[in-house]
């Protein structure tokens, strides 16, 4: 099976990505971990693509983020795509939440070298930025090109409910 896990920053994406692969046993590539360097430099473009297409030439994959330019054709190969589409607060909540848990640290799902931050360009990014018109507009799109293989989750309830519909056993947050 292949699992595409996309929707908005600071929204539940990894942590759930973590849980799908806990109960599957699949691989999980988080598209943060690759596509920043250290202290939250971009790396290339091209190659981040490139391992992302590499990443898909399993049989059964997660692949967490949406970074909707690279490597697009996951959506289609996807058997199942996860949206995390969550009001901004919630997300924004999320964010601090995850600052303070790891207040000058690395999580697992993210370059060694980049530690949390929440500064103002991504309070802005969440809030604002990464909700732009045509973000909204694709992920309507995505809705009726892929409606027979997208859950859209609109609260973390409704995440941790289907995670324990699959089997999920360990603990959870927001229950």
């Amino acid at each position: 099976m292949k699992i595409a896990v996309i929707g908005h920053s600071s929204s539940g994406k990894s942590t759930f990505s973590k849980r799908l692969a806990e109960v599957y046993g699949y691989p999980v590539l988080h598209i943060d971990k690759i596509f920043f360097e250290a202290n939250w430099v971009e790396r290339d473009k091209k190659v981040v693509e490139s391992e992302i297409r590499s990443f898909m030439d399993s049989q059964n994959w997660i692949i967490d983020g949406f970074y909707r330019k690279l490597a697009t054709e996951r959506f289609d190969e996807a058997d199942q795509i996860f949206v995390f589409n969550f009001n901004r607060f919630k997300c924004l909540y999320g964010a601090i939440v995850r600052r303070l848990k790891y207040h000058n640290q690395n999580r697992d799902s993210v370059c060694v070298g980049c530690k949390e931050r929440l500064n103002f360009s991504f309070v802005w990014w969440i809030l604002f930025g990464g909700r732009k018109k045509d973000s909204r507009n694709l992920l309507k799109r995505f809705e009726q090109e892929y409606k027979d293989k997208i859950v859209i989750f609109k609260t973390r309830k409704q995440a941790n409910h289907y995670l324990r519909q699959i089997g999920y056993t360990g603990t959870l947050n927001y229950e």
